[in-house]
């Protein structure tokens, strides 16, 4: 496993591990704290486990690089929506950005995938 995939796991679990624990909540969202920290606890145990993962040994380095950027994306944006302070919305931008430029740019690949077949009528 690179080291980097390993630090980028433990991110997320320190990340959920801050926000279960450490991180001050807006009490309007307070029902979202537990969920939100189960959520990026199991990012972070995906991304440690996905060299012994079948599903992500079948998809290419792109694809996974796109997962990841998703990935960090909804987590920005759930701990900018969970935690009160004056950048949240600035940091739920970044998030929701950065989970819908590599899905927009997945889908675009993916659909350029089946222009490539020979066999199917024009």
């Amino acid at each position: 496993m690179s080291e980097r995939r390993r630090l980028g796991g433990l991110a997320f679990l320190v990340l959920a591990g801050v926000l279960a624990w450490g991180g001050t909540v807006a009490s309007t969202r307070a029902w979202a704290r537990w969920p939100a920290v189960v959520v990026l606890a199991g990012f972070g145990i995906v991304v440690l486990l996905s060299d012994r993962m079948r599903w992500f040994q079948e998809r290419d380095r792109i694809e996974g690089a796109y997962l990841l950027m998703m990935m960090l994306g909804l987590a920005i944006a759930a701990v900018a929506w969970l935690v009160p302070s004056s950048g949240s919305n600035g940091l739920l931008a970044v998030g929701g950005l950065l989970v819908m430029i590599p899905l927009g740019l997945w889908i675009l690949a993916r659909r350029r995938l089946g222009d490539d077949d020979p066999n199917r009528p024009r």
